[in-house]
């Protein structure tokens, strides 16, 4: 199971926290942004920490659950890992 987990927190406290758990089970890929890959049962518990740790009156946490067909379609544009031709997407 891919995710990709962007995030909005204007609270210093909460947003340290938040960074702390998302980096604790993937990589980020930009200020704001984590990608994890993860089992079912961990995804449940994420999302429970994300949930205790978060307010949903003030912070925007968004959960891209990514299948194997949509991670084939994604790429990194100006990749320091190599060269993908991403055109082929467009045909």
């Amino acid at each position: 199971m891919y995710l990709l987990i962007p995030y909005d927190i204007a609270d210093d406290k909460r947003r340290r926290v938040v960074e702390k758990i998302l980096a604790s089970h993937g990589r980020r890929v930009n200020y704001s942004v984590f990608e994890i890959e993860t089992t079912p049962a961990k995804f449940r518990k994420i999302i429970k920490v994300l949930e205790a740790n978060s307010d949903p009156r003030d912070d925007h946490i968004r959960v891209y659950v990514l299948g194997k067909e949509s991670l084939k379609k994604s790429f990194v544009l100006h990749s320091r890992d190599g060269v993908f031709d991403h055109e082929v997407l467009y045909l």
